[in-house]
This record gives C-alpha cells, structure tokens and sequence, in this order.
C-alpha cells in the first residue's frame, strides 16, 4: 500500500482553502502551511486511533469510516494534490526559514517528490498479499483499535461491517490490473488465500475474546451497554467480517491464471524503472540500483572475511553458534528490562514505559512477521503494546532476545517514543521513512549484545551470520526484481550460499517477488546508518562528542529522514551541542 492514503476530494477542497491565507514568507505561514497539512494528512478513524489518543482536540472525531477505494481518477485527483503541496511548500522562502525549519522543509519536499514519482504507475499497487498485505494486517490492526471513547466502537463496528466493500473494491482493482497485464500470480494468489482460510478456521474468532477483554476495563459504559455491545460485535464478526474474508478467498480463486508476468518487476514493462522507486523508499537513499548491489557486494565480503577471521582463530564456536541460547527461561517482560535498564547510559531517555507483550493469536502465525511493535499516540503516554510470533521465538532463544531489542528498547519503542515526545512539528511525526526506522531497529539487535556476559566473538558469529543471510536476499531481491532472474537463475544464486530443497528455494522465490524491497528496508538501511555513523565520528572527535550516545541522540533527534539528509544535519547538531554548557 502507498504510504499517503487517497482522500475524499471534499478533504483536499477544506485544505486548499485552509493554505490559501498563509503569506508563504514567514515562519508563522509555514508552521500553519505544515499543521494543516498534519490534519489534513490524517484521513480516516483508524489511521486517527492510533496516531492520537484525543481525537476530539485535533478535529479527527468527526471523520467517517469509509471503505477502501481504488480508481484512476481518484489517484490523479490525488497526484495533482500533492502537486498542489509541493507548489505551496516551494512558495517559502527557504532561506528565510531557520535551521529547524529548513530540515522540515527538506525532508517534506523528499517525500513529496517520492510520493509522486509513482504517479505514472498506477497499476504497481499491491493492497493484498499474504504477508503484508491489507487483509492480513486488518485483524491485528482491529484487536488494538483503541476504545477511548463510544464513538470509537462505533467505528470499529463500522471497520466490521465494511470490510467487505474494501475488499470487493480491491478485487475490482484487481481485476483491471490483471486486464491490463499486472495481475498477481497465481503463487500469490494462492498465499493470499491460505492466510483467508487460516483466519477462518478457529470455531471462535480471536477478535470476539479481544473485544470482551476489552470492554471489561471501560468505566463509561455500563453493564447492560457492554452486554448489548458484546451481542452486537458477535452478530459483527459471524455475519459481516468473517463472510468478508469467505467472500475473498472465493473470488480470489476467478483471478487465478490471469497473470502474464510469473516472474520478478523487471518483466514489466517500466518495471525496473518502478523498482528503483521501491528501491528509493525503501533505503532512503539516491543510489541507483546497479551502485547498490556493489555496495552490497562489497559489505558481503566484508562480512564473511569477518566472519573467516573469527572461525580461523576459534573454530570451537561453530558448534557453540549453532546452539546459542540467551535468557532461555525468562519472560519478555524481564528481557524487556534487561533491555531498558542497561540501554539508560547509551540512549536518551525515555521515563518508565509500560509495555505489553504477547503472542500473535495461532490463527495469524503462519503469515505474520516475526514480531511488530504498534506505534503508541503522539499526544498521550499509554501501554506500549508489542506482538511477537510464538511460533518462531519458542524454541530459539537468541532469536527472541535479539527480536525483542528490534521492536522495543533499543529498537522502534524507543525509536518512537523520543519521536513523539520531542520537539519536532507534528507533521514530522507523521511522515514515515522505512530505512531510517528498520536500519535503527536492525543496529539496535547488534548493538544490545554489549550488555551480555558472554563470548563476544560468539555474538559477534551470530550476527555476522544474520548480516551475510540477509545481504544474501537483498542481493536475491535485486536480482529477481530489477535485473530479472529466473527460477533457475536464483536457484544457481541461492544454491551458493543456502543448501535448500526446491520447494523451499520456489517458495523464497515468490516471497521476494510479492515483497519486492522489503529486506532492503532492514541491511541497506543498517548499512547507511552504519556508513552514517562512521561520518559522524570523523567530524564529532573535535567536538569531544565521541561518544555513541552523542550519536544515538543525534540520529533520534533528528527524525524519520532519507540519510542524505540525516548526514547534512550532521554539522549544524555538533556545533549546538558544542555550545551547550551540558554534555
């Protein structure tokens, strides 16, 4: 799903109007220019739910569930008003603004500029997949709508009840898409499907469990109010949002044999072209994509002499590797502390957090991630509420300890949280950039093993094993989707470095296909931040801010951004801090 949803036209003419009055030449204008589009930005109750908890103050308690809509001419009407931003952001004068400011600019001018790149590709857009798509993400999303007030249960039920709409209008999308030549493969298809048909299976839905749990905490509803609710959201469930996903996984199965394309992007047509957009997005970088499978080239090799080098000094810890555990027996509420309390010296702070942890309900495992984090309101501070595959982190330890860094302390928690607590304006706090978030989360599992008492060579094996695993399929993911590789030419690929049965080699095949990008997120990301903080360094030694917690502030400070942007703020953060009588 493209990142800035499709607005009601009725949205862009209230914003229009809204802009029109401020000067374009003072600072005043451009925080009311960025403010307003903050608002405007925020288009329906769910994304409103969990980005704020008083929905009320920020105008968002009157939006209006509506289904999801996929047409052309709603993405020209929305391409051409992002035109219309980006022709109001230029009418600053940018040297007028200052220094807080021009980042602001900066970084919403990159965004726009992304975001419309993808005008002429309208047919790429892939709202449905088994692993990240649209309604594989819809339970979770709904098992954590937030119930702050009745009229956010209204619009849960509302969630419930037009499910399948969005999904009708997706399947139209999909259909016009496949008429035109970009219709999913089959393999796709089929994934989609199973995830359906997993959902369905359990004789009672986990939403109904979660529901009731909920309500039972809500001092605004009485008793009789949360029996009637409770007998409603049952009615919900059986006889709207279940046959929501039957009618999906049925008409899912009239799209099957229309694909002309089984293979990667780049059989396409402008395929590449669409690929190096991802590529973009999902790195925060401008290299092209040729440069960036050399730089992954090289920090493969780099990573296996590394490698090399451990095992010829201490060809003991093969064995040990492959047997690590690391707090077998404790709960991620204790792992989350170990965590919170020795990051407090390297990391800002963050105060007390209360944090949430559990498992992904079974009937959700097989297509979900390994763990995700839920980002908490910007205006409030509440549970923090993390899900983690149970499946995958039962019987590996490591993998557990590592994960739960990913997604919490050091990793996106705190990431998130310095975010909505800080300074910046709020329309920061809305913009996304993948490779900043996922290259910190990825660097935070590197970097809590410090804390341990235990063989640093060791940790340092397991993590040089994840590094070239993954460098592995980002050049795989590459190679499939922009330079067009086969089965067989991925197999000869994967063959060099994975001993895997065909079944399994067909399977990541496909993966990487229908999550085009996505591992780049994480290493390519990791990578900038790590070339990031090496230019960091050079210029922080004559500053005598040479330690990685100057670093780690800097880069939270300075907010979700592509890195050539993070390293153009780098001088303008040494010198305040320089200046500060505090270190």
């Amino acid at each position: 799903m493209r990142k800035i949803k499709r607005y009601l036209l009725t949205l862009l003419i209230v914003f229009i109007f809204a802009i029109s009055g401020c000067s374009g030449k003072t600072r005043g204008g451009f925080d009311a220019f960025t403010e307003q589009l903050f608002l405007a930005w925020v288009a329906s109750p769910l994304d409103a739910n969990f980005l704020v908890k008083d929905a009320e103050a920020f105008g968002f308690d009157e939006l209006e569930v509506e289904p999801l809509s996929f047409s052309k001419e709603e993405h020209e009407a929305h391409n051409r008003y992002l035109e219309e931003v980006l022709e109001e952001l230029r009418g600053f004068n940018y040297k007028k603004l200052d220094a807080e400011r021009k980042l602001t600019y900066r970084v919403l001018e990159d965004y726009l500029e992304s975001e419309l790149a993808y005008a002429d590709f309208y047919h790429y857009a892939t709202p449905l997949g088994s692993y990240l798509g649209y309604q594989a993400r819809l339970p979770l999303l709904l098992s954590e709508y937030h119930f702050y007030t009745k009229r956010d249960i209204e619009n849960y039920f509302a969630y419930l009840e037009t499910a399948e709409t969005s999904f009708r209008n997706i399947l139209a999308f999909e259909k016009e898409k496949a008429a035109n030549g970009f219709g999913m493969n089959d393999r796709q298809i089929e994934g989609i499907i199973k995830q359906c048909r997993d959902f369905l299976s359990p004789k009672d839905n986990f939403l109904l469990s979660v529901f009731e749990s909920k309500l039972r905490d809500l001092d605004y509803l009485s008793l009789d109010e949360k029996n009637l609710l409770t007998k409603k959201h049952r009615d919900l469930i059986e006889n709207k949002f279940l046959p929501a996903y039957e009618f999906l996984a049925n008409e899912l199965e009239t799209l099957k044999g229309r694909a002309k394309n089984n293979r990667g992007l780049a059989h396409f047509e402008r395929g590449r072209e669409y690929y190096q957009l991802l590529f973009r997005e999902a790195t925060g970088t401008k290299m092209e994509v040729p440069e960036a499978y050399a730089y992954l080239e090289r920090k493969f090799s780099e990573s296996f002499s590394r490698m090399q080098g451990i095992l010829l000094k201490r060809p003991d810890l093969l064995r040990a590797f492959s047997a690590l555990k690391i707090f077998p027996d404790k709960s991620y509420e204790e792992i989350y502390s170990f965590f919170a309390e020795n990051c407090a010296a390297d990391f800002p702070g963050i105060g007390a957090v209360e944090v949430r942890i559990e498992n992904i309900h079974a009937s959700l495992e097989e297509n979900s991630s390994p763990a995700m984090y839920f980002l908490s309101p910007i205006d409030a501070e509440v549970t923090e509420v993390i899900y983690v595959n149970g499946t995958l982190f039962r019987e590996r330890s490591a993998y557990a300890f590592f994960t739960l860094a990913h997604e919490s302390i050091p990793g996106h928690l705190l990431q998130h949280t310095v975010l909505k607590n800080g300074p910046l304006p709020k329309i920061r706090k809305l913009l996304g950039y993948s490779g900043y978030a996922e290259g910190w989360a990825t660097y935070a599992e590197t970097y809590v093993g410090k804390y341990l008492e235990m063989d640093q060579d060791l940790l340092a094996l397991y993590h040089l094993n994840d590094e070239l695993t993954y460098v592995a399929l980002c050049l795989a993911d590459i190679g499939i989707n922009y330079h067009g590789w086969s089965l067989a030419e991925f197999e000869d690929f994967i063959g060099g470095y994975f001993s895997m049965s065909a079944s399994e080699v067909e399977d990541l095949y496909y993966r990487l296909i229908e999550v085009a990008s996505n591992y780049l997120e994480y290493y390519f990301g990791y990578y900038q931040l790590l070339d990031l903080k090496e230019k960091f360094f050079k210029k922080a030694a004559k500053h005598g801010l040479d330690s990685d917690y100057h670093f780690h502030e800097f880069y939270l400070q300075t907010g979700p951004a592509p890195f050539y942007i993070l390293e153009e703020e780098i001088d303008g953060y040494l010198k305040s801090r320089s200046n500060s009588a505090f270190f």
